[in-house]
């Protein structure tokens, strides 16, 4: 599905889907970091997944929920990242699953084998820490008070770079085919969903934000319209990890090394992945 013949209409309908497994993840230590995970349920785990440098070991986090639920997940079981990839996860404990079980993606929502040297057409989904408002701070106890935050999401429709058009200049990693995608970041040319908000609206008329927040959210391909009847079937193929705004591209590592890092980590879950959706979705 090219990127011009999709409807706003469809395009709120792969925003919903996308959205309903995107979260806010605020780091509690150091205010200014903070990112975008994903929930994926594989067998009975429940993860996050995001970008390594997004969940640095030695701060803590704190996983914001939407749709009115008056619970955050601040503690987590574990915590793993694999450097090279700029891959990490969380893995969510037990108890806090019916606060996320609606709202997680499954390895059939995972794409492994997208095209590296073609353009297709993605979404990428995040929450940019500009559309982070602080609301109200209510008190708790005579000692205590809390501070409530509004967390915004952005979903954005773009292309993927094909490997003969990758950037050469201000990558501070080598990009390496099979590990690496890059999206194309034109904000005049593209889609945007306003923040907290169903309409969509062409970006030049916006203002596009600051996008350091947005790192550890979704590259999500769409599917063709081959169907008769079309149906919002995004799949993750990508986690983005960093943005240049000047040559006008964004970074992510295929979803396969995040799926590398269960492995490594899990690897009671390797019989798991034979769900993963590996047809092609070009």
């Amino acid at each position: 599905m090219g990127k011009d013949s999709m409807t706003k209409e469809e395009f709120k309908a792969v925003t919903q889907q996308v959205q309903r497994w995107t979260y806010r993840l605020i780091d509690r230590t150091n205010p200014a970091g903070g990112g975008t995970g994903i929930s994926i349920k594989i067998g009975d785990r429940l993860f996050v997944a995001t970008a390594g440098h997004v969940i640095s070991k030695n701060h803590e986090y704190l996983l914001v929920l939407r749709n009115g639920v008056v619970h955050s997940i601040s503690s987590f079981v574990a915590r793993h990242i694999d450097e090279h990839a700029d891959v990490g996860l969380l893995e969510v404990a037990a108890d806090d699953y019916e606060y996320l079980i609606e709202g997680c993606a499954s390895l059939a929502n995972v794409y492994t084998q997208p095209e590296q040297r073609a353009e297709n057409s993605v979404i990428v989904g995040g929450y940019p820490g500009e559309y982070i408002v602080r609301t109200a701070r209510k008190q708790i106890t005579e000692d205590s008070d809390l501070e409530v935050q509004l967390c915004n999401s952005l979903c954005y429709l773009s292309v993927t770079i094909p490997v003969r058009k990758w950037p050469t200049e201000g990558t501070e990693r080598k990009p390496e085919e099979g590990r690496d995608v890059f999206v194309d970041y034109e904000p005049g040319d593209m889609f945007v969903s306003l923040p907290n908000t169903v309409d969509i609206d062409q970006a030049e008329s916006l203002q596009c934000p600051k996008l350091p927040g947005m790192s550890g959210g979704g590259i999500w391909l769409l599917q063709s319209k081959d169907d008769v009847i079309w149906r919002p079937d995004a799949k993750l193929i990508g986690i983005q990890c960093s943005v240049h705004e000047q040559y006008k591209w964004m970074r992510g590592s295929l979803i396969h090394t995040w799926l590398r890092l269960v492995a490594k980590e899990y690897p009671e879950l390797c019989e798991q992945f034979g769900s993963i959706d590996n047809e092609s979705h070009e």
